[in-house]
């Protein structure tokens, strides 16, 4: 070696890849270095399909709540159908508001032929449900929207699951049952209806699809004996803007309206998957670093394996950042192969995890996702770029901080101690 090698340069590359490639009697660091690169691989691929798998959960499941349910909502119960009205009429003027829905929201028992089921009614005009896309747009072929309205047209909605515990399909008749009985000179009567089953929907979620009923809001008034409505729906062009829009419609409507948005009905789940996809990543990237942290122990072996040719390399002008760039990069250069395939396995794993899913469903013989357990019908994953980024940087760096030290170790071999046993 005349002159200095530049660092990094071509000499110092093709000794490093030397080194991975070790020989047979070296097999020992090469099998370590195969396990280290799968454990990497491995860890890398299941922080991300884990971390897809909860973002997407999130988001679904937020997206069916905010698609079922609106963003704020006005406590109107009690007030007569004028006063209902006039706030409706404010509401709608306030900037951001897309549209309000007069809503009754009730609990009531559900029968057929013998089969009862607590259910929740939902009254709502017919122009407010054909606007919820996830609703109107759901119904299964033979159903329809063309009975939902009057008080002479006792048509209803009924979510499929609902509808198949039940045992009723469309053109179907079921008896609902009001827990607020009329009053009758022999006490207090239930009140109990018949209602045709106009269409069946699904919106992919069990909580609504098992229990939900929408019926014409004139119909849910008769049966639960309301004037006006329960309270407004209020959906905005910003679901994130809430406490804006709260605070112009408290202005406009008064101080004594009750009003909330949508966390305080769903804020407890939405913060518990904040919550566990914290935990979660925190537990995953312990694991990416004990299998970057089997890197050290390949590059230890393998230092050792090579005390001679340090020795030799150093008493020919090698100097020791050029033996530590040489053990880096030997070591280094597997945490990158391992975070590479994990990275490809992982998203792709996450782009067709639907017919990985049925596969797995159909070769197992039993449904891997249940949506009654998991309250969606099918596994969501949304691989979130910036997440893939952070993943990398952490391994990248978590990589290069554990071989970096041992690579130094090597820098710090004396010539004379390695070859004194040769």
């Amino acid at each position: 070696m005349q002159g200095r090698a530049q660092p990094f340069g071509l000499f110092e590359r093709m000794l490093a890849g030397r080194y991975l490639r070790a020989k047979r009697q070296f097999g020992g660091v090469a099998l370590i270095s195969v396990i280290s690169v799968t454990a990497i691989t491995l860890a890398v691929m299941a922080l991300i399909i884990v971390m897809s798998v909860m973002n997407g959960f999130r988001e679904t499941l937020l997206s069916r709540i905010l698609g079922v349910n609106g963003h704020v909502f006005v406590d109107t119960r009690g007030m007569p159908m004028p006063e209902v009205n006039r706030l409706m009429q404010l509401a709608a003027e306030t900037p951001g508001v897309l549209h309000v829905t007069p809503l009754i929201n009730a609990q009531a028992l559900a029968t057929s032929d013998g089969v009862a089921s607590g259910v929740i009614v939902r009254g709502i005009p017919r122009e407010q449900l054909q606007s919820l896309p996830i609703v109107s747009e759901s119904i299964r072929p033979g159903g329809s929207l063309a009975g939902f309205e009057g008080v002479e047209a006792p048509t209803i909605l009924v979510g499929d699951r609902l509808a198949a515990s039940l045992g009723v399909a469309e053109g179907m008749a079921i008896s609902i049952l009001s827990p607020q009985g009329a009053m009758t000179p022999f006490g207090i009567s239930p009140r109990r209806k018949s209602f045709l089953i106009g269409g069946v929907f699904s919106v992919g979620m069990a909580e609504f699809d098992s229990a939900l009923i929408y019926m014409p809001l004139e119909q849910a008034q008769i049966l639960f004996g309301r004037q006006g409505a329960d309270q407004l729906e209020i959906r905005l062009t910003d679901p994130d803007r809430t406490m804006a829009a709260m605070m112009e419609l408290r202005s406009r409507l008064g101080p004594e309206v009750t009003i909330y948005d949508w966390r305080a009905n769903s804020q407890g789940l939405a913060d518990a998957l904040v919550v566990e996809r914290n935990v979660m990543r925190l537990i995953l990237m312990v694991l990416v670093a004990i299998a970057a942290l089997n890197i050290v122990t390949g590059l230890i072996m393998l230092v050792k394996n090579k005390s001679r040719d340090i020795a030799i390399l150093r008493t020919m002008g090698a100097t020791k950042g050029a033996i530590m760039r040489v053990f880096f990069m030997a070591s280094a250069s597997l945490g990158v192969i391992g975070l590479s395939l994990g990275l490809v396995l992982g998203v792709g794993f996450c782009t067709f995890i639907e017919p990985i899913q049925n596969f797995l469903s159909s070769a197992l013989g039993f449904d891997i996702f249940p949506g009654t357990v998991y309250s969606l019908e099918t596994l969501p994953a949304r691989v979130e770029w910036s997440e893939v980024l952070m993943i990398s940087v952490f391994t990248i760096l978590i990589t290069f901080a554990s071989t970096m030290l041992t690579a130094w170790w090597a820098s710090r071999f004396d010539p004379v101690e390695a070859l004194r046993y040769e």
